[in-house]
């Protein structure tokens, strides 16, 4: 769905100014991206209001992206799978409890977690030098620290729910449900195509 909005777009722009734009498979990469965000923010925000915790909602998603630029990942194939997936892993992570020990102890976990897994990155995707990747991880490690300061101080959990939710999926557990779900999207698409 959104790859045919940013082949729209990219022809759009290429039409207008072909010889001062990036080439086509650039701003078709860059509209995927935007418009995937924008969806994704947008259902977030109509479902936090609709749970009557919007601002909550917007803080994990926040601090996941944060998290996840500066770690990696793997990734869905799909944009509209990738927007889906994490919304629900959103969501399920405002049913976490909360109280001082148990933020402490997820504070904890996301630290250790960041600092065995990350960073992540698929063959294809693009690595940077471990000087780099580490000072990637250590804005990380300071922005974990700040979640948990703002915790104590304005009990706002949000920013450590979407840290903790990028640190796990970094695990292998996490990789490899990312994979799952890419192999059942795969075949769920041959088995659609063979039926069409």
């Amino acid at each position: 769905m959104f790859e045919k909005w940013a082949v729209t777009a990219a022809d759009y722009i290429k039409k207008a100014n072909p010889e001062e734009t990036e080439p086509h498979d650039v701003l078709v990469f860059g509209f995927t991206i935007l418009f995937n965000v924008l969806f994704t923010l947008f259902l977030l925000f109509c479902i936090g209001w609709l749970l009557e915790v919007p601002f909550l909602v917007l803080q994990v998603a926040l601090s996941f992206m944060i998290v996840r630029i500066l770690t990696g990942g793997a990734h869905l194939d799909h944009s509209l799978a990738c927007s889906l997936a994490s919304i629900l892993y959103i969501l399920v992570s405002l049913l976490l409890p909360i109280n001082d020990l148990l933020m402490n102890s997820y504070f904890a976990a996301t630290i250790l977690l960041l600092l065995r897994y990350a960073p992540y990155y698929e063959p294809h995707q693009l690595k940077h030098s471990q000087q780099w990747e580490r000072k990637k991880k250590l804005l990380a490690i300071i922005w974990v620290i700040i979640s948990i300061v703002l915790y104590h101080f304005f009990l706002q959990p949000g920013l450590l729910f979407g840290a903790l939710l990028q640190a796990l999926s970094l695990t292998p557990a996490g990789i490899n449900l990312t994979h799952m779900l890419n192999t059942m999207l795969a075949k769920g698409g041959e088995n659609h195509e063979k039926n069409s």
